[in-house]
């Protein structure tokens, strides 16, 4: 795989580009994950200001989407970097190449569970063995952070006096979706320092018995069985889901 370099190169901008947004945390461990894989390529859905897709110029191919990016796109086409203008839904049933494997996909787009949970089943067709995803927005830190809209998330927080603007809406539900209905395929939630995020694998689960065994229930949770369940994110330390991403 390329190791990230702060010159400026076809795969990216430099580390003192004044258009480059700070990184974000995630950046690390998609580096990681990288290392774990040998991953040359991958795919961002959800891109926004960049502040992860910009920086993770290790990889060789990146292809971002993102229906309204927050940056200037044309400054950083090229051959390797590739931003798609567009709906998650348009990208993978009209744009993508059909014959094209991400090694790594990361999922930080529309904060709904019915969304997020239709890239990551249309991912499938774009992974092989090895592919790992990576799933942000899996632990809404409050019932206010879990409403699917965001408006009605920031207004019911702040009719409550709350500060701040968390907002991760109904991702978590992916988790339990995959669970229940993807045994074919692994995870575990990082938990400690920074956001928690679900890496997936593909490798069987040797013990599997569904939670809900019903997606309909799984669309109806509430956070309090969120809450009540969310022991089965499997959580873990960032070293020991690095460690088992590796095995």
């Amino acid at each position: 795989m390329s190791e990230g370099s702060t010159n400026s190169d076809a795969r990216g901008a430099s580390s003192d580009d004044p258009q480059l947004p700070r990184a974000s945390g995630t950046v690390a461990r998609l580096q990681a994950l990288a290392h774990a894989n040998d991953a040359t390529t991958y795919l961002e859905i959800g891109v926004s200001k960049g502040s992860t897709f910009l920086h993770a110029n290790f990889f060789e191919l990146r292809h971002g989407v993102d229906p309204w990016f927050q940056f200037d796109i044309d400054a950083y086409q090229s051959e390797s970097v590739r931003c798609f203008a567009m709906t998650s839904d348009e990208f993978f049933t009209r744009h993508v190449d059909s014959h094209q494997m991400y090694d790594i996909v990361f999922l930080d787009g529309r904060h709904t569970f019915e969304q997020t949970f239709r890239d990551f089943c249309c991912s499938q067709r774009h992974a092989h063995g090895q592919t790992i995803w990576l799933i942000d927005d899996v632990h809404p830190n409050d019932i206010f952070a879990a409403y699917p809209d965001m408006r009605t998330a920031y207004r019911f927080r702040e009719s409550h006096g709350l500060p701040g603007n968390q907002w991760m809406g109904d991702v978590f539900k992916v988790v339990f979706a995959i669970h229940d209905f993807f045994p074919n395929l692994s995870y575990r939630t990082i938990r400690g320092r920074g956001n928690p995020q679900t890496v997936v694998v593909r490798r069987p689960r040797d013990e599997f018995k569904p939670i809900f065994n019903d997606l309909e229930k799984i669309t109806r949770m509430t956070y309090y069985e969120f809450v009540e369940y969310r022991s089965h994110l499997n959580f873990a330390s960032e070293e020991e889901v690095m460690s088992w991403a590796r095995a």
